[in-house]
């Protein structure tokens, strides 16, 4: 399993529904999308999920559930993506199927290690810096500790995929992935752009040029 070298995550806005993210940023050419609203009702997250899920499966991008792996089950998505408090993934992948994608939250490389020994497909880690998007956020990383971790990740011969997410910058982008990152997670860095669709693409040329 191969992680999308950009991921987006939903934010509910008062000015545009998680249905119109999706379709923003599917049509925009980014095919790796995470559904997370954590203050709703299980009725509404049902409901906004299958809008998100169909506009991924027209678009053909891979549609993650943040957290609950219940719901991920019940929209028929292709994998959840587990904070560090949010259960086992071996026993997200019972539920899901063995061809679930099943991603983690760290912080730190002993989380890493963990989520290694534990059998994730893919790692976000962070904050890289402050955001608002997330309440009780880890302590921050710096691209001085993603150094260090994707370091330790060499030497211990980790190669699971490690996505950079938490107030990433278009300027950011280059000096993560040439530091080792496989990827970023992105929110706000689209959404609080006045053209939207010309940050996807100024993030996407600068993530790919620098994997070419």
């Amino acid at each position: 399993m191969n992680a999308g070298k950009i991921q987006f995550i939903t934010d509910p806005r008062p000015d545009l529904s998680l249905a119109a993210q999706a379709e923003l940023v599917c049509s925009a050419g980014i095919n790796w999308l995470q559904f997370r609203l954590k203050e709703a009702s299980r009725e509404e997250k049902l409901r906004y999920g299958k809008e998100v899920a169909r506009i991924c499966r027209q678009y053909n991008a891979v549609f993650i559930v943040n957290d609950d792996v219940a719901l991920a089950a019940e929209l028929g998505a292709d994998g959840v993506h587990l904070g560090l408090d949010d259960g086992d993934p071996a026993k997200a992948r019972q539920l899901l199927g063995d061809t679930a994608i099943i991603g983690g939250t760290c912080n730190t490389f002993e989380d890493v290690e963990l989520r290694h020994r534990q059998g994730v497909d893919y790692i976000g880690l962070g904050p890289y810096r402050y955001t608002a998007t997330k309440k009780n956020l880890s302590p921050i990383l710096g691209l001085q500790g993603y150094q260090r971790i994707v370091e330790n990740c060499r030497q211990r011969g980790i190669s699971v995929p490690l996505v950079a997410i938490g107030g990433i910058g278009v300027g950011d982008l280059a000096p993560l992935i040439s530091h080792g990152v496989h990827g970023v997670a992105v929110s706000s860095l689209i959404l609080d752009a006045e053209d939207p669709k010309d940050r996807i693409a100024a993030i996407r040329d600068r993530v790919h040029c620098q994997q070419a």
